[in-house]
């Protein structure tokens, strides 16, 4: 740095706004320290920079470009100033509001020699304008930004120098499924992990936007589609490994480049979106199966006896029905059912799962809500509603006393009888925080001695006698 600029350099920093001088171009011959701080730049880095790349001003409300109008000064020698309503885009993509003012810089015959431009960072005095101003262009619920600040972001960052841009679609598959099946609170949980993962990934160039309910884009200046994939394949493994909460689910991703800033954002978008869609109809991505395996898991993630002791009475039910020598296609909806009797649990309040002590009559008749929430979710896939009168009436009774309709005897449905007693056994014979579990004799006994009562009494004894090979318990 020469001796004047360098005298120049340490008055500024006497001045509390910051300052930036331009040269004859408009591109930048100096920051002051101030001004390194709020537009993120190093004095060195933006050295010959146009005035527009550092200086990034934009309307609060709109997103507009406002730095422009500063070079105007260059032409008329007339000063600009934007006193309220603009906001500085920082490098890191931070944004503050400032007030700013640029003059011309003349030599002694009054020949315009560049710029010099003041600004300073405004205090908000008005909190609630502050948070109107942030949601104009930030989603609420991740805090990233939006589509409509992420389109004007590809029109101004669309320029030559940036090419290539590419752009990555990323969308969180069935997640109006969840959200119908395990609720809201369950599907923003997933939005927000989701959104942490890519800001976690992306370099602070990156813009990343959340575009719609289950869609993500990632603005990629000056990286091409090998580049892009990488980033995106990075993102679906460490969502895969994390598992999201133990929901074990797919994203669908899609990825192009563009090499002509005079291409659309409309048209880069539905490039992407293609590649996207393809994805999402591939045998990996099979929807009933995959929403099947996200809430068994979810459940197992709350409740950690449910996983093993479901493969026990699927295992229990199967050897009943292959006693009584069901079809084929029955034994497997009996395997079915047993796996998933318990499905509606997800719905229930992870307290009342964990109790360490018998429930409450007010918990226990929101257990007794789990048949009719399994009910629900199953009747919402094609593949899956055929079972769901089933598990709706497994805690039904022989004697008409169970829940949630109060059937009586063969009113109830021959698979729900069977899953009953398979429940019920295996409840019996393992162990909860407030009792031990039984032997296989003394639970065996408890079938016998209740059916007739809760249970079918044909079927218990063939479960006694045949499944479980106690012929001598009377």
């Amino acid at each position: 740095m020469k001796p004047d600029q360098e005298w120049l350099k340490t008055t500024l920093e006497s001045i509390s706004d910051a300052v930036i001088l331009t040269d004859i171009q408009g591109n930048i011959r100096l920051l002051s320290q101030k001004a390194e701080l709020l537009t993120g730049w190093k004095n060195e880095e933006a050295l010959h920079k146009p005035l527009t790349e550092v200086f990034q001003l934009l309307n609060a409300a709109t997103n507009e470009e406002l730095g422009g109008s500063m070079l105007n000064v260059l032409e008329t020698g007339k000063k600009v100033e934007f006193t309220q309503n603009a906001v500085l885009l920082s490098k890191s993509g931070e944004k503050r509001p400032v007030r700013s003012k640029a003059k011309p810089v003349k030599d002694e015959d009054k020949h315009i020699q560049g710029i010099v431009l003041v600004f300073k960072e405004l205090v908000r005095k008005n909190k609630k304008l502050g948070k109107a101003e942030f949601l104009s262009f930030h989603d609420p619920l991740t805090g990233l930004y939006n589509r409509r600040f992420f389109e004007e972001e590809f029109k101004r960052l669309n320029t030559e120098r940036n090419l290539p841009i590419s752009l990555a679609l990323i969308d969180i598959d069935y997640l109006d499924d969840i959200k119908k099946d395990l609720g809201h609170a369950e599907g923003n949980l997933i939005i927000k992990k989701v959104a942490e993962i890519i800001k976690q990934e992306c370099r602070v160039d990156d813009i990343i936007a959340r575009i719609s309910e289950s869609e993500f884009m990632i603005l990629l200046p000056k990286t091409n589609s090998k580049q892009a994939d990488i980033l995106v394949n990075r993102i679906n493994d460490l969502v895969d490994k994390e598992k999201l909460d133990a929901l074990n689910l797919p994203l669908s991703s899609g990825c192009e480049p563009t090499t002509k800033k005079e291409n659309e954002i409309a048209f880069v978008y539905k490039e992407a979106a293609e590649k996207t869609s393809s994805l999402k109809n591939t045998a990996k991505n099979k929807p009933t199966n995959v929403l099947i395996e996200i809430i068994m898991e979810t459940l197992y993630h709350k409740n950690d006896m449910e996983e093993k002791e479901s493969a026990q009475v699927s295992e229990f039910c199967a050897e009943i029905g292959q006693t009584l020598e069901l079809s084929e296609k029955n034994i497997e909806n009996l395997e079915m059912i047993g796996l998933i009797r318990n499905i509606g649990k997800v719905s229930l309040d992870s307290r009342i799962l964990h109790k360490p002590d018998k429930l409450t009559e007010s918990e226990m008749a929101e257990m007794k809500r789990h048949p009719e929430l399994g009910h629900e979710i199953l009747n919402t896939m094609n593949e899956y509603a055929h079972l769901s009168d089933y598990v709706l009436a497994h805690h039904e009774r022989w004697d008409g006393k169970g829940y949630p309709k109060g059937l009586k005897g063969e009113e109830i449905p021959l698979e729900a009888r069977i899953v009953a007693i398979a429940d019920a056994y295996n409840a019996m014979i393992s162990s909860r925080p407030y009792r031990k579990a039984l032997d296989v004799e003394t639970a065996a006994e408890e079938i016998l001695k209740n059916a007739g009562t809760q249970f079918d009494p044909h079927l218990a004894k063939v479960f006694v006698e045949k499944v479980l090979g106690k012929e001598h318990i009377k």
